[in-house]
């Protein structure tokens, strides 16, 4: 049989094969093209549409970072801290000599992100991670009962002990997050037995829900709450989750987000005034408190958002950008910048907290700031809404007047105005928004 085929044939087959495969080499290289195309316009419609530049951007995170660097660390017990917060110019003095676990946790987190996200990557920034990491796990950890103390006062040199999910978490995610960019098995098996505490002992197995504030017996240690369910906490529950199936890929994680942002939208949420109400008892009875606080529905907003981004459930981005629009409305100010909280209906932003001390949500925190700012970022990536650019223009215009502080280590902002307060975990979030900026200049959410 085979004697018989004509090699002219054969001829005409590997003719006809060659150029197929060359045509679908070309439609291939088109299609890349054009999807390469439309990534980098939408790069350069970010750059250009911000009137913050990338190289402004850079300038000031570097400046922001070298204040923290500078005038934050302290040696503290076994290894080195950065304080709670500071009224002394420079900020080098702990107001109350408080030295919080989350917030070495989170200041390592940024750390480790400056160093993904930069084209140097400066290895000491991974460096000071582990310094502040081995901290946390050398002084806070409570290795019986496996969870992360609160905060230690060098004054009194005692530890409150209380268990809050949602700060193990930051702690949780940046063990990960370093064993990501090198391996460290002891961070791995720590933060998998704190995270099984959280998710076992926090998650509310009856009515749903995360609980936090756990004190311990003081006889016994084992660790109890009144069962409140707070937006506060599930917020920074469902990022750092998130943050933390970015850096290992482990859908537990994303899982877990899913169900603290759920329960948020499904009980905490305000059908009659849009936004999210702070808490609810562990029963989900409708609380007696309505005031709306900017920065926890900034974080939900982040939630929903990130959500969407992998999941493509509608749903999320509903929340998202009704969330986000209740902000718009009601808590961003004539001068650009965002209020710390309001009433209910939102009809209020001069509205006490009635606790001491508060003067009002008008006041404009710098964490509110940055944390409006992200969510803002994120909903640029989600939908491409340009006013959401214009937005963070306005903000960051703003806090240049309101907010600025020059330093001889660098320029960084005070906590609700141009004064010497330095607030460190408004800090963070200072770098944790021009992070976000950076990432959507250059695409890399």
């Amino acid at each position: 049989m085979l004697n018989n085929i004509n090699p002219l044939d054969i001829s005409k087959f590997r003719k006809y094969t060659f150029i197929l495969i060359f045509t679908l080499l070309i439609l291939y290289g088109c299609e890349y093209g054009n999807q390469k195309t439309v990534t980098e316009k939408r790069n350069a419609s970010s750059a250009a549409i911000l009137r913050h530049t990338p190289e402004w951007i850079d300038n000031r995170l570097e400046s922001m970072h070298a204040v923290d660097d500078e005038y934050l660390w302290h040696d503290v017990l076994n290894g080195r801290a950065i304080h709670q917060n500071s009224y002394s110019d420079p900020p080098t003095e702990p107001l109350e000599g408080n030295f919080h676990t989350q917030q070495q946790s989170f200041f390592s987190l940024m750390k480790m992100q400056m160093f993904e996200i930069s084209e140097k990557k400066v290895e000491k920034l991974l460096d000071d991670a582990k310094v502040l990491l081995d901290w946390v796990i050398d002084n806070g950890y409570d290795s019986e009962h496996c969870y992360f103390y609160f905060k230690y006062n060098w004054k009194d040199k005692k530890w409150t002990k209380l268990f809050y999910p949602e700060f193990n978490m930051f702690s949780v995610t940046a063990l990960l997050y370093y064993d990501s960019l090198r391996t460290n098995s002891r961070y791995v098996k720590t933060a998998n037995e704190v995270f099984d505490t959280i998710t076992s002992l926090a998650w509310d197995s009856e009515y749903s829900g995360f609980m936090s504030g756990f004190a311990p017996d003081p006889q016994t240690g084992k660790l109890s709450c009144n069962g409140i369910k707070t937006l506060y906490a599930a917020g920074y529950l469902a990022i750092n989750m998130l943050d933390a199936y970015d850096a290992t890929g482990e859908e537990r994680f994303w899982k877990w987000a899913q169900k603290a942002v759920n329960f948020s939208n499904s009980y905490l949420w305000d059908d009659m005034y849009g936004g999210w109400i702070i808490s609810i008892n562990r029963k989900l009875d409708p609380p007696e408190n309505h005031i709306k606080f900017t920065h926890i529905i900034a974080d939900m907003i982040q939630a929903n958002y990130r959500l969407y981004l992998l999941e493509r459930e509608d749903s999320y981005l509903n929340y998202a950008e009704r969330g986000l629009a209740f902000l718009i409305e009601h808590n961003r100010k004539p001068d650009m910048l965002w209020a710390k909280h309001n009433t209910r209906d939102g009809s209020n932003y001069y509205q006490e907290e009635n606790v001491p001390g508060d003067a009002g949500g008008h006041l404009p925190a710098y964490d509110r700031q940055m944390q409006v700012i992200t969510a803002l970022c994120l909903g640029w990536k989600a939908t491409g809404n340009p006013r959401y650019l214009e937005y963070i223009d306005d903000t960051l215009d703003a806090m240049e007047i309101s907010h600025k502080i020059e330093y001889p280590a660098g320029i960084n902002y005070g906590y609700q105005c141009k004064d010497g307060a330095q607030n460190t975990w408004c800090h963070l979030w200072g770098l944790k928004g021009f992070i976000a900026i950076k990432r959507i200049q250059t695409q890399e959410y």
